[in-house]
C-alpha cells in the first residue's frame, strides 16, 4: 500500500526515472575516448577541471578501476535522498573511494540553494581531488552542476550556459519535468557571497 506513494514521491522529485525518460546517453567526454573504452561505461563522463570529473553513476568494477586510475578518491552523488547513496558508498569503499551525497532533487521544484553551494564548494575544494560527481545517467542534475561550475569559477557567461547544457546531453525534452533545474540555472547567474571562497589552491 505505501510503495505506491513512495514510486510517485521518488518520479516527482527525480530519484528514479520513468520509463519514457530513459534516452540513450551520448558520450560528450572532453578527454581522449581511450580512457574509457578499458570496460567502463561511464556515460557523460568528462574532465570538468583540474582534478574535478563528472559523468553517469558508476556501476560496475570495471567503472570504479577507471575512476581509480584517475587517482579519484571521492565521489559525490547527486541524489534527492542521501539513503539512496547507501549501496553506491559500499561498493566504492572496496576501491578506496568515499561517497558524499549530495541532496539535489531534479522536478519542477528548484533544488536547495544551501544544498547546490554545499556542493560546489566540496568540488570546489582541493582537499578532495580529484573527485568525481554524478547523477544516475550523468545528464540532468550533473550538468546543472556542472554549468553553475563553470560560470562561478571557469569564466562561463550566463549566456552560454543554455548552449553548454544542450551540448552536454541535458534533458531539455522533458521541459516541465525538469523545469526547477534550469530555472535555478537562470536565477543563479553569480556564486552567493562565501562560495568563492572555496579552497582552490
Amino acid at each position: 500500500m505505501m510503495m505506491k506513494p513512495l514510486v510517485t514521491t521518488l518520479l516527482l522529485f527525480g530519484g528514479i526515472s520513468a520509463p519514457a525518460q530513459v534516452l540513450q546517453a551520448i558520450d560528450t567526454s572532453d578527454l581522449p575516448h581511450e580512457l574509457t573504452a578499458a570496460g567502463a561505461k561511464l556515460k557523460h563522463f568528462a574532465q570538468l577541471d583540474d582534478g574535478v570529473y563528472k559523468g553517469s553513476a558508476p556501476r560496475s568494477d570495471a567503472d570504479y578501476q577507471f575512476l581509480q586510475s584517475l587517482h579519484v578518491k571521492y565521489i559525490v552523488d547527486l541524489q534527492v535522498l542521501p539513503f539512496m547513496s547507501f549501496f553506491e558508498r559500499r561498493k566504492a569503499k572496496r576501491y578506496g573511494i568515499t561517497v558524499i551525497s549530495g541532496i539535489m532533487n531534479a522536478s519542477p521544484i528548484s533544488p536547495s540553494e544551501k544544498h547546490v553551494d554545499k556542493v560546489l564548494a566540496t568540488l570546489r575544494d582541493v582537499r578532495y581531488h580529484p573527485i568525481y560527481f554524478h547523477c544516475r545517467f550523468g545528464r540532468d542534475r550533473t550538468n546543472v552542476i556542472a554549468a553553475l561550475y563553470k560560470m562561478y569559477f571557469l569564466g562561463m557567461s550566463p549566456q552560454e550556459a543554455p548552449q553548454y547544457l544542450r551540448d552536454s546531453g541535458y534533458g531539455y525534452k522533458y521541459g516541465w519535468l525538469r523545469s526547477g533545474l534550469t530555472r535555478y540555472v537562470r536565477r543563479h547567474p553569480t556564486p552567493p557571497p562565501g562560495l568563492l571562497s572555496a579552497q582552490a589552491e
